[in-house]
Parts: C-alpha cells; sequence; structure tokens
C-alpha cells in the first residue's frame, strides 16, 4: 500500500521532545512492516518547498509562512504545490492527521480526490470554550506583556482565534466520510456532526523507550516527593495554574515537595509567553520558588527518568481529546492525578487506575495528591491497574494490525463504491 500522510509534524529520527510525538512512533512501525510504502506531506521552517527522505519516508516539507487565509487555505501556489506532491506520490490512501491545519479542506473540498481517512488529534471548537482556563480578567490582563501587545496574541484574541477556526473544523467533520477516533468522548462529537460517517477507533503508539524503559516502583523517601507535570502548549487551557495552586496546598504538609514541568515553555526575554511569565509571578507570589522546576522540552529517555523517579503524575487540563502522558505515565504504572475532562475519562477509570478531580479544582487537586503520598497502598494499586490497562491498549503489534485493517478497508470500500 502506497500511503501518504497529510500531517503537523516532521517526521524525524531525532528525538526533539516536541508534540506530535505519536507521528514519530507510528510512522517507524508501519514502515517496519514492509507492507506500506510511506510518504508525508507537513510544515517545516524552510523558505521554499523541500523534499526529504527519513528512513525510506519521502517528506515533502513546505515552508510555515504557507498560513491559511480568509477562506481556511494557504496562497494557491502553495496549494498547487501540495497537490502536485500528492499526485507524484500517487496514494492509495491518504491519512489526514487532524483538524487544527487546513489539509482536512483539500479532501474534504474535492481539491485532492483520493481515498480518504481523518484522524482526529486536538479539537478547537471544544477548546475555545475552556480556552482561558478559568482566569478571571484581571488575571488574564496580567498575561499581556509586550510580545502579546506586538503580535495580538491575548489570550482573549487567542480564543477568538480558535472559535473562528472551529468553522473550518466542522467543515472537514462533515465532509469525511471515514474517520478514526481514540475515546468516546471525540466520538460523540463526530456523530453529532457527521452522524453517517463511519468511524474507526484505535490507539495510538508510545515512543520506544516507553516499551524498554522498567515499571516504576514506589520508594521510601522521607524528604524528597515528586510531581511530574508535562505540557506540550503554553496556554491557560493546560491548565498549570491549577497545579501551582495546589501545589501551594500541599507544601503545608510536604515542604520540600517538588512540581517538575516538563516542555518547552520558558524562553526568556520579550519571548517569553505572558502566561508563562504570570505563572512565575505567582509561583513568586506563593513561595514556591524552591518547589518549581522548569525542566524544559524532554526527550522520550528523560521523561522516562522523570517519571520512574516521580511520587505522581499530575494532568490538569481543562480538556483533551486523549492525552500521550497520561498513556505513557500509566504504561511505566506511575500513579496518575488528572481532571476528568473530555476524552481523560475514556483512558482510565477513577478510584482504579487513577484519581480524577472536576477541571479547575485545585483543592481536590491537591486533595487526591495527598491521598497518593500518604496512602501507599492505594498507589500502588492505581499502578498496578493501569499498567494492566495500557500493557494491552499500547500493545505495538495489535495497534499497527488495526491501522492497516483500517487502511486496507478504506481503500477497497473506495473501490467497491467509486
Amino acid at each position: 500500500m502506497r500511503i501518504l500522510w497529510l500531517s503537523n509534524k516532521i517526521i524525524s529520527e531525532s528525538d526533539t521532545g516536541s508534540t506530535g510525538t505519536w507521528i514519530d512512533a507510528t510512522a517507524y512501525s508501519i514502515q517496519q512492516t514492509g507492507e506500506v510504502k510511506l510518504g508525508n506531506i507537513t510544515l517545516g521552517s524552510e523558505n521554499k518547498i523541500e523534499i526529504r527522505d527519513v528512513a525510506g519516508i519521502q517528506q515533502w516539507i513546505l515552508p510555515s509562512k504557507a498560513k491559511p487565509g480568509a477562506n481556511g487555505l494557504p496562497e494557491e501556489r502553495y496549494v498547487k504545490e501540495i497537490i502536485q506532491a500528492v499526485h507524484d506520490f500517487s496514494p492509495d490512501l491518504l491519512h489526514v492527521w487532524g483538524v487544527e491545519a487546513y489539509w482536512g479542506l483539500l479532501t474534504a473540498r474535492k481539491l485532492i480526490c483520493y481515498p480518504t481517512l481523518l484522524e482526529m488529534q486536538g479539537f478547537k471548537t471544544a477548546i475555545a470554550n475552556v480556552y482561558s482556563g478559568g482566569l478571571n480578567v484581571f488575571e488574564q490582563l496580567r498575561c499581556i506583556g509586550l510580545k502579546e501587545i506586538l503580535l495580538r496574541r491575548t489570550i482573549y484574541k487567542q480564543r477568538k482565534d480558535f472559535e473562528r477556526w472551529g468553522y473550518f473544523e466542522r467543515e472537514i467533520i462533515k465532509n469525511h466520510k471515514y474517520i478514526t477516533v481514540q475515546t468516546e468522548w471525540i466520538k460523540a462529537h463526530i456523530i453529532h456532526l457527521n452522524p453517517n460517517c463511519t468511524i474507526f477507533q484505535n490507539s495510538r503508539i508510545l515512543r520506544e523507550p516507553f516499551y524498554k524503559a522498567s515499571p516504576w516502583k514506589p520508594e521510601n523517601k522521607e524528604n524528597e516527593i515528586k510531581i511530574f507535570c508535562s505540557s506540550a502548549y503554553v496556554a491557560p487551557f493546560k491548565g498549570l495554574h491549577v497545579a501551582i495552586r495546589a501545589l501551594s496546598i500541599l507544601k503545608k504538609n510536604f515542604p520540600n515537595i517538588q512540581l517538575r514541568i516538563a516542555g518547552a515553555l520558558r524562553r526568556g526575554g520579550l519571548r517569553e509567553d505572558g502566561y508563562i511569565r504570570w505563572l512565575i509571578s505567582e509561583v513568586e507570589r506563593l513561595s514556591l520558588n524552591e518547589n518549581v522546576v522548569w525542566l524544559g522540552a524532554l526527550s522520550a529517555d528523560k521523561i522516562v527518568g522523570e517519571l520512574q523517579n516521580c511520587d505522581a503524575m499530575l494532568l490538569p487540563s481543562f480538556i483533551e481529546n486523549e492525552s500521550n502522558t497520561l498513556r505513557e505515565a500509566m504504561y511505566l504504572g506511575v500513579p496518575v492525578v488528572s481532571s476528568y475532562a473530555g476524552g481523560l475519562t475514556s483512558l482510565a477509570k477513577d478510584e482504579e487506575s487513577a484519581l480524577f478531580f472536576s477541571p479547575g479544582d485545585y483543592v481536590m487537586c491537591a486533595h487526591q495528591l495527598k491521598r497518593l503520598l500518604l496512602n501507599k497502598a492505594l498507589a500502588q494499586e492505581l499502578s498496578r491497574n493501569a499498567r494492566i490497562i495500557c500493557l494491552e491498549r499500547q500493545d505495538r503489534n495489535r495497534i499497527i494490525k488495526k491501522q492497516l485493517e483500517i487502511y486496507r478497508y478504506v481503500i477497497d470500500n473506495f473501490i467497491s463504491s467509486g
């Protein structure tokens, strides 16, 4: 099969700790089956379109300046280049990764006519409703710095941008017959918008170091408590302020507790995002400077190390379709405290494989973490149950087998109905 991806990620052999890690992991696993010739069209920092092969995967990398206009698509010359690249590859199937970018508009509007599978990732329509993460007007104003003024990127403006893109998201979803989902939450939204589509459900492949890693083991540490948290996106809806507020409560009982935050979030100077600058001021106001550690972007190996040495993983987001960070922690058997938001409820069960709290409720978040820290038996029970679930759910062979079955189904039914 010749499968061409339209994605937001350059497939790379290096682990940069960026978002979309499942793209690389899935690409290499599919390529290794020998049943697929894989290609990828994506965006990069190049000034002109570049063709680059990585591990036998042919890639067309468009300039990142090829941004969507009022109609949701980039300039006509970039559209023509994309169409030409598709024809040059001559795929049996197009796999469109996500509705956050314009790729799905090309197939929805029949500018490219091949059998197409749409894969859900994020969902800006739903994110827009909680983009501000419960911050009040005063707090949102404090997140405005020179960068936000110059780039016109206030929280309010970004929320409105998400709302506007929702129009195109709905167009993409309504005009695709075959759609893959990962959770019941996103499945519900797809059925609401396109009740006549054919829905497939599959899981995500983790990166290689997680499959090779030893599982989490509890340690008897009296004065060293570490909570791991990760965010690949700088925005209030990811809930880092909830984590910091919960930390301020926990410090009363655990003075040396650390909240270790992974992600390319700190940039310094004028490049610092206003939300992060405000978070840093909150850390200082709450006297948490010695308790918050900004780890920066981490490779998979380093994330494994952080998870193996932490006491719990915290996911405070206000909305998620699903979360690879949660899957990774559960696969290693790390006790998890998570917001009860979006598709996260499909990945774990409250009081059995994770502890949940309502989005934004930092008091309950702190309470759930405290339960784990004081009740080692509970932590071990959650650890065992989470690992049992994920050893089956994240099995690479099963996921790839299902993915190839989905590809064949779409190709065969397009041919038979064409």
